[in-house]
């Protein structure tokens, strides 16, 4: 689902799993669907081709009305996928995440 999209209470963000993913990671990843999302609940977008100001407020009213049991982050070795990673640390520096978030 991509982030922009995700409406903030859906129901399958109860205490879900989240993987924050970078658009091109499925695609560069063979085993994506087993290795990485297996049990997760997958929010796509790309922080080199989306305007992503809103992401952190999206990913700050998803942590706090959910109940987020966990977030990691799938992303490239590139310059571009960084920006990812940040977007989410920023939101859960603002509202606290459950745990550490994982890169992977």
């Amino acid at each position: 689902m991509q982030l922009a999209l995700v409406p903030v209470q859906a129901p399958y963000l109860t205490k879900a799993k989240l993987l924050i993913a970078a658009d091109c990671t499925a695609f560069a990843c063979p085993n994506f669907h087993q290795d990485l999302l297996r049990g997760k609940v997958c929010l796509v977008g790309c922080p080199k081709l989306d305007e992503v100001s809103p992401y952190v407020e999206k990913l700050i009213h998803i942590i706090k009305f959910n109940e987020i049991k966990e977030i990691d982050v799938a992303y490239m070795e590139v310059p571009c996928c960084g920006g990812l990673v940040r977007l989410v640390e920023r939101s859960c520096s603002r509202v606290g995440c459950p745990g550490q978030i994982e890169n992977l």
